[in-house]
């Protein structure tokens, strides 16, 4: 059988999926962090652990097979010569054709399957992608000290600094403070600066779906935290819409954890989005990055370069 091999590597978790050549998803695998930029060794070690978990899975159901290509879609892989790098390794490794991306040129392509648009992206971090007339360019994507607004970091940090202008106001400690001390199993405020300068930007992040619970019972800073958040990441939109020289109704497709599952955070980006530009449409197709992989390979046998 042959099959080829999409991959999302982001910031927490790195995902495999085998998609036969009709598309269907045949078998998946989970790993830690595949973002090149955190620690290259280790990204790739869960890239090659995800990807090893869908080949063991088709050999136990099928036999022997045949990966044509992986399709991969990592974040910082576009940092020095990582792309050179990851790819060279992994075609030693599994013997096949390998091709590397951007994640969010993966996701672009599951989502809009390659016609023009915008997507943005926000999970662990934030980045929003297009293409309009032959010209391809991002906004954001600059990782969490450069950038990320609306992400789940940046949520899990705006919830952070709420607690420390409670404490040094001498308020009452809201709801979310409190919560969140629970969660730390701490009773001082004081201790959060252990936890933030010794904790890694996928464990910040942890505490983005705090944020969004709360929310849900109207918890007056929570909402306005993922409000803020919809805002960020309209405003990053509306920059790279600009930058592409849009002026007609545009597709914007929406992917991550955030945008995808925190509703709140959509209505106020799609909320922001309506109210500045011509005309747009939102796509919230829930759809793994890895399809893309799919698309990918058909334009590439389409246009006879595979």
């Amino acid at each position: 059988m042959r099959y080829i091999i999409g991959v999302d590597g982001g910031a927490t978790k790195t995902e495999a999926v085998a998609y036969s050549l009709a598309d269907q998803e045949l078998a998946v695998g989970y790993a830690g962090f595949g973002n090149l930029s955190l620690d290259f060794d280790q990204a790739v070690k869960n890239i090659i652990n995800a990807i090893q978990q869908c080949i063991n899975s088709l050999e136990e159901q099928e036999g022997q097979g045949d990966c044509l290509c992986i399709y991969l879609g990592i974040a910082g892989i576009e940092v020095g010569d990582n792309l050179e790098k990851v790819e060279t390794f992994l075609k030693e490794k599994f013997a096949c054709k390998v091709q590397g991306f951007h994640d969010t040129e993966l996701a672009y392509e599951a989502i809009l399957k390659g016609e023009d648009g915008i997507i943005t992206i926000s999970g662990t971090g934030s980045v929003s992608y297009g293409l309009y007339k032959g010209k391809k360019a991002r906004t954001g994507g600059w990782g969490h000290i450069l950038g990320d607004e609306g992400s789940g970091y940046a949520i899990a940090l705006a919830a952070f600094k709420r607690m420390t202008l409670e404490e040094d106001s001498g308020w009452v400690r809201s709801e979310l403070t409190q919560t969140i001390m629970g969660k730390l199993n701490s009773d001082q405020v004081s201790d959060i600066r252990g936890f933030i300068y010794s904790a890694s930007k996928g464990e910040i992040a942890a505490f983005a779906p705090i944020v969004a619970e709360l929310a849900k019972s109207a918890e007056i800073n929570s909402l306005n935290i993922l409000k803020q958040a919809g805002k960020e990441l309209a405003m990053m939109t509306e920059r790279l819409y600009k930058k592409l020289g849009i002026n007609e109704s545009i597709n914007i497709g929406v992917s991550g954890s955030i945008l995808s599952k925190v509703d709140i955070v959509r209505e106020e980006f799609k909320s922001c989005l309506e109210r500045d530009l011509e005309s747009v449409h939102i796509i919230a197709d829930d759809i793994s990055a890895t399809k893309g992989a799919c698309y990918l390979h058909s334009r590439i046998i389409e246009q006879g370069k595979y």
